[in-house]
């Protein structure tokens, strides 16, 4: 009997179930449905084999069981072509109702083709090793298998741009091989071919895609990151809640400072091996030295944490872990937030925080998010050039008269409402985009100089323009503000740059180099908030500032403080002595006006005088005025 290749076939699909199921997996949907599909195979395999065996016994099996046994064979080709159609479906967008819709059309088409294989009649060729059937049976066979075939290579190949990559090549490799084994068979019928062409494309399938050992982590047995991936997509697919526990060791472990990453690694295989011993829990490793750890259970996840915790304290005294701890998954909408959730608590708390865990409860998520809408907007507001600079006046007390401001960022919302600072200055220090709005401000405000001629028309000799930590870190800040006022034609004595104490202490180095170059252009400093929190007389002598402004914290301290007014003369005094300008923030009344005044100050800045304006109403504001 010809039936060799069918026996290769069984061999190797039986050294795919063996494969398949000795490792532990995570029952994803595409491992389920690999499973079914390569059943479907199996069975089909059999039924040809079985099939062959039965034409060569003819005269021993009565009629309509040969029929049966025959058609059947030649039925699970047809269902052999729609899970490989459905299997292709696992990548493809769309929402479930879409979905729901095509599989149960396919359902419906495999149902038809099924009952009109049964129904039509079926004819057998038997000539020496040549055996095959033939007849309208097989001739619907082949009608509806082609077209589950063809359906399949047409979704994948013209629309699955969308698909994993791998899955899209393995399943059109499958498809392709599948024809030529038809077509060959078709031309030579001694070579039975397309049921060990199925056992190929499951042979594809497994090794690109559905080995589970391809999910697993060797060095430490639990699942690895694209597990977590795969795992998680599923479950929020299906709106399934789980808790979470991700432990990071990282670089923070005593072992590590000590240099052994060794010891590192040896605490990862335990924590590993010991955390995937408790019962309906999941363990996969992520990065380099960390694990998740996932349950369906807010209070198994609490369990287990506090389990972990006395574990690793009991082993590892010096050992330092960080937790992230999601007690429900549904307060995220999918897998790529909760990843960028927890990437983003392990590198910035960890900076940022001595604490050594953090719950990502609904407080924390909402913070999160409101973040992400905030750089978003930052984003699209210097896309769309939504960055505006308002102008505090500061007024002289000797010349009575206003002679300098201060430019303040500002942006508008799409609506045109205006967003106040405190809401997006500190994220924007946090990641960086500060940068690229400080430049914007400061290439504005020389724009606006420039085109009004402030100190000609109304008497501005300079303008002030802060300067954030993260531009002082930037070693060619120098290079390009000089640019900025070469672009403008703008004489560099209509500019002083603000620079924080916080700045001057993080990126001294930088800053001083910055600094001496905009000086020797002809650009001054201001050291700006002097007496907010950390301030100290050093930094004034050594940072080479022209200008030291009070915080508004100070100045009212001043008029409610018996201990504070002392301070703010004693400090006054001595910047004076040190030839040095003083710029008092925050007057809101007459009497603290006149009373700053009457200290010596130089210079007043406050909403007694103005709010900050926009440039038109700022021009209109100083023209002429004069207190």
């Amino acid at each position: 009997m010809n039936i060799e290749v069918q026996c290769c076939g069984v061999v190797i699909l039986a050294l795919i179930w063996y494969f398949s199921l000795r490792q532990k997996t995570l029952k994803l949907a595409s491992e389920k449905l690999f499973l079914i599909t390569m059943g479907v195979n199996s069975f089909c395999l059999f039924m040809d084999i079985l099939s062959v065996i039965a034409i060569n016994n003819q005269d021993l099996i009565p009629g309509f069981l040969l029929a049966l046994i025959c058609k059947t064979y030649i039925v699970s080709l047809i269902w052999v072509g729609y899970f490989g159609l459905i299997y292709s479906h696992f990548d493809f967008r769309g929402t479930k109702e879409e979905q729901i819709r095509e599989n149960r059309m396919y359902t419906v088409i495999v149902l038809a083709g099924t009952l009109l294989i049964y129904i039509l009649p079926i004819q057998y060729y038997l000539e020496g090793d040549v055996v095959y059937t033939y007849g309208p049976s097989c001739t619907a066979t082949y009608i509806f298998a082609l077209l589950f075939v063809l359906v399949t290579l047409y979704k994948v190949g013209v629309k699955g741009r969308e698909m994993n990559p791998k899955r899209r090549r393995a399943i059109i490799m499958w498809m392709c091989i599948w024809i030529v084994a038809a077509v060959i068979q078709f031309l030579n019928a001694n070579l039975l071919l397309v049921g060990f062409a199925s056992v190929l494309g499951m042979i594809i399938l497994f090794f690109e895609l559905e080995n589970p050992e391809a999910n697993l982590d060797r060095e430490t047995g639990a699942y690895n990151a694209h597990a977590l991936g795969e795992y998680t997509k599923q479950l929020y697919e299906k709106q399934e809640g789980f808790s979470a526990i991700l432990v990071a060791l990282g670089n923070n472990t005593a072992a590590e400072n000590d240099g052994s990453s060794q010891k590192t690694d040896r605490m990862l295989r335990n924590i590993a091996r010991y955390a995937d011993k408790i019962k309906n829990v999941k363990v996969f490793k992520t990065m380099e030295r960390e694990l998740a750890l996932l349950t369906d259970d807010e209070k198994k996840m609490w369990e287990v944490f506090h389990d972990l915790k006395s574990h690793i304290n009991y082993l590892w005294a010096e050992a330092t872990p960080f937790y992230v701890i999601l007690p429900d998954s549904l307060l995220l909408r999918n897998v790529g937030e909760l990843f960028l959730m927890l990437r983003h608590f392990r590198i910035g708390r960890r900076k940022d925080s001595a604490e050594n865990s953090i719950i990502l409860d609904e407080t924390q998520i909402g913070q999160y998010k409101e973040r992400e809408r905030t750089e978003a907007m930052l984003r699209s507001a210097l896309e769309e050039d939504r960055i505006e600079v308002f102008y505090q006046p500061i007024y002289s007390t000797k010349l009575n008269r206003f002679v300098s401001a201060e430019a303040l960022v500002r942006i508008r919302d799409q609506e045109g409402a205006i967003i106040p600072p405190d809401k997006f200055i500190p994220i924007a220090e946090r990641n960086g985009i500060i940068s690229q709005i400080g430049q914007c401000v400061f290439d504005k405000t020389c724009a606006f100089i420039r085109k009004n001629q402030l100190k000609e028309r109304y008497g501005i000799e300079y303008v002030e323009v802060n300067l954030s930590v993260r531009q002082c870190e930037d070693i060619t800040l120098a290079d390009t503000y000089i640019q900025i006022m070469k672009k403008y034609r703008l004489d560099p004595s209509c500019i002083s740059l603000e620079i924080t104490e916080s700045a001057s202490i993080k990126v001294r180095d930088n800053l001083l180099k910055n600094m001496r170059q905009l000086m020797d252009y002809g650009v001054r400093f201001a050291l700006d908030d002097f007496g907010n929190g950390e301030s100290n007389l050093n930094y004034i002598v050594d940072m080479p500032v022209s200008i030291v402004k009070f915080d508004r914290d100070m100045t009212q301290s001043y008029f409610s403080s018996y201990k504070a007014k002392f301070v703010m003369e004693a400090a006054m005094h001595m910047i004076q002595d040190m030839k040095l300008e003083i710029v008092s923030e925050g007057v809101e009344t007459r009497e603290q006006a006149e009373a700053i005044g009457a200290l010596g100050i130089e210079y007043i800045q406050g909403y007694y005088f103005s709010r900050p304006l926009p440039g038109e109403e700022f021009l209109e504001f100083v023209a002429g005025k004069t207190y």
